[in-house]
């Protein structure tokens, strides 16, 4: 008899697949084990992973570099729940025959709505009123409209199309940036293309929509967010090291923008001494755009059909496609 495919998901803390239906279909695929915390260091995560056919790669604390991949002979795949995959040596995976796919446009709308909310909340100082009303205080902070006002979206993806789109529906003027300078992708989700710097002169709002690379990590820095007007504001719901997180406190305990909204950063969980949770000018949540009950079931839903596609000879979502042309699949 045929060995079961083995199926580990060595990093399900904050559960995702724990309890879900999910985890019954994955279990329809082979044999899973799924581990509910954190891996100690990197040797305890390869003991996690041995003999691993196929890896889900929930969070994205887990680094998979090439030392990791070395060392998993049996490994086939890496189904990356959600889209991100800066935690992974690409080329090394690509190098060893190990496909990495992920779940493109499954969390999208969900993380697009929560820029938005960002915006809103920062623009209409939401949360300062919150506090001020639980405290006992009626007590007025200043807003700002944002019709008529200028949307710039950093990053044309499936997410800062949404962006894009529910900023024009909002009556706000778009303008884009993207490292594929696709102009026809962008006015078909209502914005303009425009350099970089000049987005950061002439944008009200900047919502930084852009994936991790070696080109992109810290892409806004001192020198850019000096270029950002005095009462901007500034939105990340992308990853965190796309900002220098030093820079962006000090321009706003200098208040040289308006505030920020932030949904990601530097070192998660984010420290409770962070200088971020001191200022009064930041919103703050807990890397969370991605969580309604609609995004959670298609990225949930998204690693199991990878794998099982995966399975049937019909590989889809591989983001290092070079893998598949590796002699280990070519017979």
């Amino acid at each position: 008899m045929k060995d079961p495919i083995s199926i580990v998901i060595p990093d399900d803390y904050p559960p995702a697949y724990a309890g879900q239906p999910e985890l019954s279909h994955l279990r329809d695929l082979g044999d899973v084990r799924l581990y509910a915390d954190r891996a100690s260091d990197p040797q305890e995560l390869v003991e996690r992973l041995s003999g691993a056919q196929f890896m889900v790669n929930v969070r994205a604390y887990t680094t998979i570099d090439a030392d990791l991949l070395s060392q998993l002979p049996k490994l086939c795949m890496i189904a990356v729940f959600g889209t991100g995959t800066d935690n992974i040596d690409l080329q090394a995976a690509a190098a060893l025959g190990i496909s990495v796919t992920n779940a493109p446009g499954a969390n999208a709308r969900s993380v697009a709505e929560h820029s938005i909310a960002l915006i809103l909340a920062v623009a209409r100082a939401i949360p300062q009123h919150d506090r001020l009303l639980r405290g006992g205080l009626w007590q007025h902070v200043d807003g700002v409209e944002l019709q008529g006002k200028t949307l710039g979206v950093i990053g044309m993806g499936n997410i800062g199309r949404e962006v894009a789109a529910m900023g024009a529906a909002l009556g706000m003027r778009v303008v884009a940036w993207s490292r594929t300078h696709n102009s026809d992708r962008a006015e078909r989700a209502g914005a303009s293309l425009m350099e970089l710097d000049e987005l950061l002169r002439s944008a009200d709002v900047v919502s930084i929509n852009i994936a991790l690379s070696d080109s992109t990590r810290g892409m806004i820095g001192e020198r850019e967010l000096g270029l950002m007007r005095r009462d901007a504001i500034l939105v990340n719901t992308a990853r965190g090291a796309l900002v220098d997180e030093p820079a962006l406190v000090k321009s706003l305990a200098e208040h040289r923008i308006r505030g920020a909204g932030l949904d990601v950063f530097e070192a998660e969980p984010l420290l409770p001494n962070s200088p971020l949770l001191r200022l009064d000018n930041v919103v703050v949540t807990p890397h969370s755009g991605w969580v309604t009950d609609d995004a959670r079931k298609r990225v949930l839903a998204m690693p199991v059909h990878n794998i099982a596609e995966f399975i049937a000879g019909r590989p889809a979502n591989v983001v290092n496609p070079e893998s598949l042309a590796h002699s280990r699949w070519i017979m």
